[in-house]
């Protein structure tokens, strides 16, 4: 126990994402505000509208902002706004079945804008915000998508420092392998397992003889983003296994001692089997 929690709480100090809160944006619009044009924006705001040539829809800055007119004179932020999600999705939701389940998504819920993730002002792919963590050598090579999920969820960026993890820190996985960030988690059809087995087909079935959380959850033993224990366990065995099955339930067949050793050891087809009702094969 000692030992998982010392390396828990390294992964931690090493995995802590540096990004500062995001601050908050008007995104109600700005009364008797008028339009001023873009090549107005462009004398202060260099920095953006010397970019890259932004798509044609995207360089319209009043499209997004609303009128300029008092923000040229007063230069207070107070008076422009930022586009809410709502007026992204104006443009992007048709045609785009990802973004159906926005409003009632996780993100929309706990109030990101889609600007928090996107940077409508630069040519990245997908247009994802680019940001920096303190996390050292562990997470240079992971992906864009990462990095900027991370920089928000910081427990998860520790997780996947653990000894047993995806290979997401090492680049060959993403968040959005299997998160969608659009969406409600709430509502989506299928298991968790499903999207699981996407990729661990050997362990997809049908079988003969099920293990019953198998089918239904791989979270019951297994932590996704990482773990202390092999094969990203959430608890060692034999612990992962007693948490559901206890010493009267197995009988006689089973004493004391057994539980000093993996149960693995003899139900080794513990994700189902074609054969044994036990899973010993």
């Amino acid at each position: 126990m000692a030992v998982g929690l010392g390396a828990l709480l390294a992964a931690c100090v090493s995995a802590w994402p540096s990004g500062s809160t995001r601050p908050y944006h008007r995104t109600e619009p700005v009364p008797q505000a008028e339009r001023v044009g873009a090549d107005e924006c462009g004398l202060c705001h260099e920095d953006v509208h010397g970019r890259a040539p932004a798509p044609g829809f995207h360089s319209d800055c009043e499209a997004c902002h609303g009128g300029g007119s008092l923000h040229v004179d007063s230069q207070d932020p107070a008076d422009i706004r930022f586009p809410s999600s709502a007026d992204c999705l104006a443009c992007h939701q048709t045609g785009h079945d990802t973004h159906l389940a926005w409003s009632t998504s996780e993100h929309a819920r706990s109030g990101v804008l889609c600007s928090d993730c996107h940077d409508v002002h630069d040519r990245a792919p997908k247009l994802l915000r680019q940001v920096d963590l303190a996390a050292g050598p562990a997470f240079d090579h992971v992906q864009g998508t990462t990095r900027l999920c991370v920089s928000c969820h910081a427990d998860v960026a520790a997780r996947l420092d653990l000894p047993s993890h995806h290979p997401v820190r090492e680049g060959m996985l993403a968040c959005t392998d299997c998160h969608s960030p659009h969406e409600d988690q709430r509502v989506t059809l299928g298991a968790r397992t499903a999207r699981c087995t996407q990729c661990h087909q050997e362990v997809a079935g049908p079988w003969v003889f099920e293990h019953a959380p198998v089918t239904e959850d791989c979270g019951y033993c297994h932590e996704p983003h990482g773990a202390v224990s092999p094969d990203l366990l959430a608890t060692t065995q034999p612990g992962a296994c007693l948490s559901c099955h206890s010493l009267p339930e197995m009988g006689a067949s089973h004493n004391p001692q057994a539980f000093t050793s993996q149960c693995t050891d003899c139900h080794n087809a513990i994700h189902g089997s074609y054969s044994d009702p036990h899973l010993r094969r």
